[in-house]
């Protein structure tokens, strides 16, 4: 018979929680293992649900500390089955989750001002996504770069802790509501409008608004082979013919192309430079800000950037931070017009 309500299992030392957070760390495995309170327990999914230990639950809760395969995981985890596959979501204080998202994004030996700026990035992003995904949603993020990477969270070194606890409870704010606080690796030199990467309204994000100049011009050759971006255009159905070229045909306001067009054995066709970039994936060609040329069989991509270049530029911070400016000075050059404030 199947278990009417969730098993939870506690471990001695749980902290009192204050601000959780909820994170998606696995989706889609058939089985796990997680050790917890001094055992090992297995967990599968099928089409009858979920099994724990060999027999059917609703879904499986733990208290940390714990390892979900391996992978060390403060807080409470939640395991359940989703369409035969399982999902586990990881129940954090906030401000633990922020000092972990800050440790995944950037080296904990730089700069404690940048470090900060980052904690505060982080800690608004999560908070808007909290409100976006409600009370009742399983899980408010990923850990992803979809979201915001989040791993060592078990283990997050000192300097990642402390920007944290320094910046505690302090969320960028357009009004009064938390911004959609994004942040990229590197500009290459300018910042990209939430308009333009995202596809928004105009003045949906007033705080990004791009075009921001930086000392961030961190430059990259990439070397593609046609054959590979024919392969990538045919797998995704967007055309058939062969690729012999490809050439920037529009370009955003801070530089980065738009439009491509591509030429095939079939003649010229358009194609957005986001989409390109999104079947080549995010690491192959690491950001839009480039130019292109044929050089026989290879497209040869030569840019500057890593990322979609909107919001607070990591290594751009970096520098600011170097040159003595302060966590505040940092975001109110990246979020321009944002407000920080204690909310909780």
């Amino acid at each position: 018979m199947r278990a009417a309500a969730a098993l939870l299992v506690f471990c001695a030392g749980a902290a009192a929680w204050s601000e959780q957070i909820r994170i998606e760390v696995a989706r889609g495995k058939r089985s796990a293992r997680v050790e917890a309170g001094g055992r090992t327990h297995a967990l599968a999914a099928g089409g009858a649900g979920l099994t724990l230990d060999g027999k059917p639950v609703a879904s499986a809760q733990f208290a940390g500390p714990l390892r979900l395969d391996g992978r060390e995981l403060p807080g409470r985890l939640e395991v359940f089955s989703d369409r035969g596959a399982l999902v586990a979501v990881n129940s954090v204080d906030l401000e633990q989750y922020v000092a972990a998202v800050v440790a995944s994004e950037v080296p904990p030996g730089w700069p404690a001002e940048a470090l900060r700026a980052q904690a505060v990035a982080a800690r608004t992003f999560a908070v808007a996504q909290k409100i976006a995904q409600g009370p009742a949603a399983r899980a408010h993020l990923g850990a992803s770069i979809l979201d915001q990477v989040y791993r060592n969270a078990a283990r997050t070194p000192r300097p990642a802790l402390d920007a944290a606890r320094a910046t505690a409870g302090e969320v960028l704010t357009w009004g009064a509501a938390p911004i959609a606080a994004y942040f990229s690796a590197s500009c290459g030199g300018r910042s990209e409008s939430a308009e333009a990467a995202f596809h928004l309204d105009p003045g949906t994000a007033p705080y990004l608004r791009g075009s921001e100049p930086d000392d961030d011009e961190r430059g990259w050759t990439v070397r593609i082979p046609l054959a590979e971006i024919t392969a990538a255009l045919r797998k995704a159905r967007r055309m058939h013919a062969e690729v012999r070229g490809l050439l920037v045909e529009s370009r955003t306001a801070s530089g980065r192309a738009l439009g491509l067009a591509v030429e095939t054995t079939a003649g010229r066709r358009p194609l957005l430079a986001v989409e390109l970039r999104q079947l080549l994936g995010y690491s192959r060609l690491p950001s839009l800000l480039f130019d292109v040329s044929p050089e026989g069989g290879v497209a040869v991509f030569r840019g500057r950037g890593s990322g979609h270049g909107v919001g607070l530029c990591q290594w751009g911070a970096r520098a600011r931070a170097l040159a003595g400016g302060t966590y505040r000075d940092i975001l109110a050059h990246y979020y321009p017009g944002a407000e920080i404030r204690r909310m909780y």
